[in-house]
């Protein structure tokens, strides 16, 4: 079985960033350290970290998160492209792939699959994003994480069209 984690990347307590989306707290704690001891608690669960490329505070970005990777082999992120979220966490820019995503890409290629947080009934911007985003990465790269990473990371039968 699969843990699929949202949380926001707070390093250390900090204000909510203003402007952001629904109710929140005022004040953000720190979670990173937590979800190390959680991922180090059981080093054969399977962890993915759901919205890879996008966040509401501005924290999860590269390094944070191969570093995390670095010393986690059960963690596992699923990408989300979106317009809003903060520039500087997005892996996209002017119609290519960010320099510092493709080589977090290349150093775990086995580890990332795309996502989309897309509901039902709601335009089709984020599904047409995640599909930019595969399409703009090297074919190796887009085969993995537009398909492969997830049939074997979620056990999903594998069809052939």
């Amino acid at each position: 079985m699969v843990i699929d984690i949202h949380m926001e990347a707070v390093p250390v307590d900090m204000p909510m960033p203003p402007a952001r989306l629904g109710p929140s707290p005022a004040e953000l704690h720190a979670n990173i350290a937590a979800f190390e001891r959680l991922l180090d608690h059981n080093r054969e669960a399977k962890v993915v970290w759901a919205h890879a490329g996008w966040d509401l505070t501005g924290e999860r970005r590269v390094p944070l998160m191969r570093s995390l990777l670095d010393r986690h082999p059960n963690l596992s992120m699923s990408i989300k492209i979106d317009s809003a979220g903060f520039p500087g966490t997005k892996p996209m820019g002017q119609g290519a792939v960010r320099p510092g995503w493709l080589a977090m890409l290349r150093a775990f290629p086995d580890r990332f699959v795309i996502g989309s947080d897309q509901f039902f009934g709601e335009n089709t911007e984020r599904l047409e994003r995640a599909r930019e985003f595969i399409d703009a990465l090297p074919a190796d790269l887009a085969q993995l994480v537009g398909r492969e990473n997830a049939l074997r990371l979620y056990r999903l039968p594998a069809h052939t069209p």
